[in-house]
């Protein structure tokens, strides 16, 4: 156990620039999109009138607290406290990760934890280290899912390692190992909450765009 630990700690400390470099695009992306909103708020408050553009202030300054929020996690000592947690949590984690069973087709790898848990990575938001530990690979990498998670900001990466050996590749994935899977349904559904509530937040925005483009 010790041995691991060790290892572990120097394949974090040998790749920090990498998870490094992972962390601030996965936050840099919020940030741009969160720029995107503003500027439709924004122009929103130019053609808007009364009640409206007061409507549009309040929401414009709601998302200005919210980019400001996302900033603190771009500084660099942000990094280095994630990166200690990250340390510290890892090799305590490593024989729960050890027994995960991933899958990749052509553009993802899955992650799949019996019926308890799923985790889709892109290949382009994702990247394999060469671990210190025998026939390990340590990968790193941040999901693109729809879903509204506490710990999607605080936690924005995750850690997996593999035996390179044992990685399968299927091209229909999904239909063959998740289409009895019990936990599908508990997916789904947050899922169709993560969409709902991204739904009513474009739809304010859009109607409060529309109104006050109208004379």
């Amino acid at each position: 156990m010790k041995e691991t630990k060790e290892n572990i700690e120097h394949d974090l400390e040998y790749y920090q620039s990498g998870i490094k470099q992972l962390y601030m695009k996965n936050y840099q992306k919020y940030f741009f999109i969160l720029l995107a909103v503003m500027l439709v708020t924004s122009t929103g408050l130019v053609l808007s009138e009364s009640i409206v553009r007061w409507l549009l202030v309040v929401l414009f300054f709601i998302e200005a607290g919210l980019a400001f929020y996302l900033l603190r996690f771009l500084r660099a000592d942000a990094f280095e406290t994630y990166f200690q947690q990250i340390k510290a949590q890892l090799p305590t984690e490593f024989h729960k990760i050890e027994a995960i069973e991933i899958q990749e087709d052509d553009q993802a790898y899955y992650f799949l934890n019996g019926q308890e848990s799923f985790v889709k990575l892109k290949k382009k938001n994702a990247r394999n280290f060469p671990s210190k530990i025998r026939q390990y690979t340590l990968l790193v990498g941040f999901t693109d899912e729809l879903e509204f998670d506490e710990k999607m900001l605080e936690q924005p990466l995750h850690f997996f390692y593999y035996d390179i050996t044992q990685i399968k590749h299927s091209d229909n994935y999904k239909k063959e190992m998740l289409k009895n899977t019990n936990f599908i349904m508990k997916r789904n559904k947050r899922r169709i909450k993560s969409a709902i509530t991204m739904f009513i937040v474009l739809a304010i925005i859009g109607i409060l765009v529309y109104f006050s483009g109208t004379p």
